[in-house]
């Protein structure tokens, strides 16, 4: 019994070794290292089996994984695979087996084409798209787009450091708390920022609101109990001008373009 454990073992790690796929032959599956090397056996023949080496190249179904064996195949040989797997396959001598390889990365994504290389006397195959990375799944996009739209309507309900969205049922949630059970990515903070308007008096995630920003320049000046309204402002700019005075301030609410000259002068 205990033997036919360690034979179950070990050919559990000969399976992880080469990457093997459940349901598909041996033949039939990608290992990188092996696949770059049968390729470059393949075009040191004198005269290399084309066919062959799209067979090979079929082996990957998705662009992660074609991904890694170009660059295995950069590793190992040092040349780019499109510059060597143009010697074997042209589209204008081998129209079959590179329409067959075209079609092939097409699937994935990636658009098989020429360029000329530096010299000016020899081309190579191009994969543009292999960089670029696949698109999502249309039920996986669907879960990213409903989980953005979540992140987003609760970023833009905290008001205070707590969410106050009233459809949703983390109404009255501390953000922080939140935010530690369902890890929103930078990415998706930033998306969420750039999705709701700021609104006065509330305090987004990191950011303290407009009055409690301008009641702390207020008390830095020596005034207490700060309004956004246009006897502070009056005694703002005097005070940074370094004048004092008994007057009393017109009270009135400052209109825009009041409001607006006078906090560009608090700027300077």
């Amino acid at each position: 019994m205990k033997q036919k454990e360690n034979i179950f073992e070990e050919l559990g790690r000969m399976r992880n070794l080469i990457h093997t796929r459940p349901g598909v032959v041996i033949s039939e599956q990608a290992n990188a290292g092996a696949d770059v090397g049968a390729i470059m056996r393949e075009l040191d023949k004198t005269n290399s089996d084309e066919s062959a080496i799209v067979n090979i190249v079929k082996k990957y179904k998705d662009k992660a994984s074609f991904k890694n064996f170009t660059d295995q195949y950069k590793t190992i040989s040092g040349k780019d695979f499109g510059t060597d797997v143009y010697r074997a396959i042209q589209p204008y001598n081998d129209k079959t087996e590179w329409a067959d390889l075209s079609n092939h990365l097409k699937s994935m994504g990636i658009t098989l084409g020429t360029a000329t290389t530096n010299r000016g006397n020899s081309s190579m195959a191009t994969l543009t798209g292999l960089d670029t990375p696949a698109e999502l799944k249309p039920e996986v996009a669907k879960l990213a787009s409903d989980r953005q739209k979540n992140i987003n309507s609760m970023f833009c309900s905290v008001k205070n450091g707590i969410i106050t969205n009233p459809s949703s049922q983390f109404k009255n949630t501390s953000w922080e708390s939140w935010k530690k059970t369902y890890k929103p990515t930078e990415a998706e903070l930033t998306v969420a920022k750039n999705s709701c308007s700021r609104v006065p008096g509330n305090s987004r995630p990191g950011q303290s609101s407009v009055n409690t920003r301008f009641a702390n320049s207020a008390k830095s000046l020596g005034i207490e109990n700060a309004k956004m309204d246009m006897a502070t402002l009056q005694t703002m700019l005097k005070s940074l001008q370094g004048e004092t005075s008994t007057d009393t301030p017109t009270q009135e609410t400052p209109d825009i373009a009041t409001l607006t000259a006078a906090l560009n002068q608090l700027k300077q």
